[in-house]
């Protein structure tokens, strides 16, 4: 019997070998296998590099820049700026009555800032209208405000809650806050005589006998504030018409022992002067005139 002839077999495929790799750094050859440089990803140019730091950097300088303005413009909005005016011309932007309270001395340990005023210790009785420098000042302190250029001084008169003692208080006001300084250590000085001339004329208010020549005591202070040429004098005294310093013998026999006498309304005059300096220490930041 006749055998099937076998069916054709297809060719052998035989593998390519591998070609020799090229050397490190060598050119490629064709018929070898190619190797990507790197990672395979194409190469940025140097420009292209420079250019994304250098935007890079603009965006943060523009930012950075952009905070400090809006920080700025935070800052100025709670800025508050000193009318320097006003406080040259306390005297003419505010009422007598803001200028001397109707009361005065010691104030409520509980009091807040913007509060009405709970103040107690002196009461006022009287106001004057004049504001001549020659008619509210006495003695020593009077040739020396002049002396420093006096542009005004105001008065007013308290007395305290036992009705015993009176004193005029006077704002004495300069063109240059500078000279009004050191005013109430002059009033200090004259104080020690055995006959001082006191520093204010006093003020007279009904219901009271109130005069020059019941005078007994006076102090002083300065306003502290930079553009507030001003200052604070005060004259303190019996409200009863009775005379210190002018104690009889053997009492008074010695120049120490008048003066003694004199010492309790020195310190009253001192500390009702201090008082209202400090009121219009507070009163100036709160100007709008």
């Amino acid at each position: 019997m006749p055998q099937p002839w076998p069916h054709p077999q297809p060719p052998q495929q035989q593998s390519p070998q591998p070609g020799p790799w090229p050397a490190p750094g060598g050119p490629y050859e064709p018929g070898g296998p190619y190797e990507p440089e790197g990672d395979g990803r194409p190469r940025r140019g140097a420009g292209r590099v420079f250019g994304g730091v250098l935007c890079g950097g603009l965006g943060l300088v523009l930012l950075l820049g952009g905070g400090a303005v809006v920080a700025k413009a935070v800052s100025n909005s709670h800025q508050e700026i000193r009318n320097t005016d006003y406080a040259r011309n306390l005297w003419r932007n505010e009422p007598a009555e803001a200028l001397f309270p109707a009361a005065l001395g010691l104030q409520d340990p509980e009091k807040r800032q913007g509060d009405p005023d709970t103040e107690r210790g002196w009461t006022r009785v009287a106001i004057s209208p004049e504001t001549s420098c020659a008619k509210a000042l006495s003695g020593a302190v009077a040739k020396e405000a002049a002396r420093r250029g006096c542009v005004a001084a105001l008065r007013a008169t308290y007395v305290d809650d036992t009705g015993g003692t009176a004193a005029t208080i006077a704002i004495v006001v300069f063109r240059n806050p500078k000279v009004a300084l050191d005013l109430g250590d002059l009033v200090h000085d004259k104080g020690d005589a055995d006959r001082p001339d006191q520093a204010v004329h006093a003020l007279a208010a009904p219901g009271i006998t109130w005069s020059d020549a019941v005078r007994a005591g006076s102090g002083g202070d300065k306003v502290l504030d930079v553009y507030a040429p001003c200052a604070v004098v005060a004259s303190a005294g019996p409200a009863d018409g009775r005379k210190a310093g002018r104690l009889p013998q053997p009492w008074g026999k010695r120049s120490y022992q008048q003066r003694m006498d004199r010492e309790p309304w020195n310190a009253v005059a001192e500390g009702l002067a201090e008082s209202l300096a400090w009121r219009l220490t507070d009163l100036i930041p709160q100007g709008k005139a």
